[in-house]
């Protein structure tokens, strides 16, 4: 109950944005689906069914991390190890928007990143959806 709670008023904190439920509810999902969908990169390399543009793709992600932590002394954490096949052009369509003239971001504010100048969607409808909505607001 308490959490429930808190999940609600940060919500509500963020009322004011135009944010609503079913935007983070999709976030919630899109991100889920993902994980879920997400093997190891070793794995996809080693399946005979792997399409060789895929394989070369992945092998060479392979190579630019490995020479990150190596040469870069970036941090060998667990990044790019896993990939999924969405079956989608991209894994997230994410919307940006300025007044005309402008190159001052639109910017949405969320309870955990805080406010930032583009908001994500799993779907390219929903994105396409947003972009119409701050086009009748008067931005681009």
């Amino acid at each position: 109950l308490a959490a429930a709670g808190l999940a609600g008023a940060l919500l509500a904190g963020c009322a004011h944005t135009g944010d609503t439920l079913g935007y983070y509810w999709q976030s919630v999902r899109g991100h889920l689906q993902i994980m879920r969908a997400a093997e190891p990169v070793d794995d996809w390399i080693a399946r005979p069914d792997t399409a060789a543009p895929l394989r070369a793709r992945l092998e060479l992600a392979q190579r630019a991390r490995a020479f990150a932590v190596s040469e870069l002394h970036l941090p060998d954490n667990a990044s790019y190890r896993r990939y999924a096949d969405l079956g989608r052009r991209a894994a997230v369509w994410n919307v940006v928007a300025a007044p005309p003239d402008s190159l001052t971001l639109h910017t949405w504010c969320f309870p955990v990143t805080g406010c930032i100048g583009y908001r994500g969607y799993f779907a390219e409808a929903g994105a396409r959806e947003e972009a119409a909505r701050l086009a009748g607001d008067g931005l681009e």
